[in-house]
């Protein structure tokens, strides 16, 4: 009886990985692939050893075999030795998508924990449910659904402020200005994120600024969105802000690169095989204008996609610092039981045939912001939050960590990087109203 038990279970794991293989399957077979026959042995190596713990194992806990499989997937992803080839459980893997999706269904509270204090709200996201229903920045959740926020986690009270729409959730709040204490009901909601941001940086000039915080995967209208809206106001020239943009999807980056770049490649990838695909500009484009592009060490990947070819095409020039380094692309491979696993599947190069992976991209001008970090730290990526309340949460961050005078440097702190690409773009506008005259 034991024996079938043995060979039952030997049977689930290999149905399991086999399953696994089926999904990679559609990116190729390895050059040196023994076949899935030939890996019984290590299969029955790894049901053995789930018998051996589940059976021996003295703790705490009895160990469930789902734990013990999720374990054995994770070493694996981690035998890569790849930070960006990943093993997600389920509810990791809705996360990572609800990231990347920009969208989730919740309260839409950007929060701040830290051990035995409350919730802080750093700042309700605009139009949310926190922010319909009056949650201010500052505010101290003390408990949710009546349980202590004292000695949660912030992921323990992230999961219990998310849930399913139309469900509501209970917030007892203590707001110190008022000296009140009360208990907020909020109906939670779908909540967008949103990851662009423009203004006109310079009204005399029309020099026009547009910051991206974040590849997301249906970012390009809000792009397409915020370009046209610059360009109804008369702008002749324009800063696209990357900095500290850790990347996100290479399709959004391909049609991104191509409202500033008339023709030709945008970004070439390359599989294990080596078979080469090549992605060329798509969709409409957006003028001739004076464009400079702000990196920094945070910019990568997608970021790395826009920068390498604007850099390539000659279409502007690009400021701040040395980009992150980050070549490599990704899928996000489900596996049967609601898991996942991000792989790494190719590398790009840019325009040149350049591979800029572990070494990044060189601005046209180098400058350096030693305490650039200040400028973006502490939000996230989220643009539809409060900007002054976002500036002073950094502001009290910093005057926690680094002290008062480091505080009050940041209060007066230029972005040196934004200002010197100005400079470039008026010189350049100045420089085309003298050939003109």
């Amino acid at each position: 009886m034991n024996t079938i038990i043995k060979k039952i279970k030997v049977v689930k794991i290999i149905a399991f990985i086999f399953l696994m293989f089926s999904f990679t399957s559609i990116y190729g077979k390895a050059e040196n692939s023994a076949g899935f026959l030939s890996n019984l042995r290590e299969l029955k190596e790894i049901s053995d050893i789930m018998d051996i713990v589940s059976g021996n194992y003295v703790g705490e806990e009895s160990p469930e075999r789902k734990k013990l499989m999720q374990g054995a997937i994770r070493g694996m992803m981690e035998s890569l030795d790849d930070p960006h080839s990943n093993y997600f459980t389920a509810e990791e893997l809705k996360s990572f998508q609800d990231d990347i999706k920009g969208k989730y269904v919740g309260v839409g509270m950007v929060i701040q924990k830290k051990k035995n204090e409350p919730l802080m709200v750093v700042s309700p996201i605009e139009d949310a449910p926190a922010y319909k229903v009056g949650i201010k920045p500052k505010d101290q959740i003390i408990a949710i659904n009546g349980e202590s926020t004292y000695n949660m986690t912030s992921e323990e009270s992230v999961k219990k402020l998310k849930g399913a729409p139309k469900t509501t959730v209970k917030v007892t709040i203590y707001r110190e200005v008022t000296k009140e204490t009360k208990d907020i009901e909020i109906e939670r909601a779908e909540v967008v994120l949103k990851y662009v941001k423009q203004r006109m940086l310079d009204e005399a000039n029309k020099i026009g600024y547009l910051r991206l915080t974040q590849f997301g995967d249906n970012v390009f209208p809000d792009m397409r969105k915020a370009m046209e809206e610059l360009q109804n106001q008369g702008m002749k020239a324009l800063v696209l802000d990357l900095r500290s943009n850790p990347g996100g999807s290479l399709d959004q980056a391909i049609k991104i690169a191509s409202m500033f770049i008339k023709e030709g490649k945008i970004v070439s990838t390359k599989i294990k095989t080596g078979q080469e695909e090549i992605r060329n500009r798509e969709g409409k484009y957006y003028g001739d204008f004076p464009l400079a592009i702000l990196i920094n060490g945070g910019s990568a990947s997608a970021s790395e996609i826009v920068s390498g070819a604007i850099k390539d095409h000659k279409r502007g020039i690009l400021v701040g610092e040395k980009s992150f380094g980050k070549g490599s692309v990704q899928t996000l491979i489900p596996l049967p039981d609601g898991d996942g696993i991000k792989l790494t599947i190719a590398k790009y190069f840019t325009p040149s045939g350049v591979s800029i992976h572990g070494k990044g991209i060189d601005p046209d001008i180098m400058v350096e912001e030693k305490d650039g970090y200040m400028l973006f730290d502490g939000m996230g990526s989220v643009i539809n939050i409060d900007e002054n309340t976002a500036k002073e949460n950094r502001k009290e961050l910093i005057k926690e960590v680094k002290g008062e005078e480091a505080a009050k440097e940041f209060e007066q702190h230029k972005d040196i990087q934004l200002e010197e690409a100005l400079k470039k773009l008026i010189e350049t506008l100045n420089k085309s109203k003298k050939n003109v005259a």
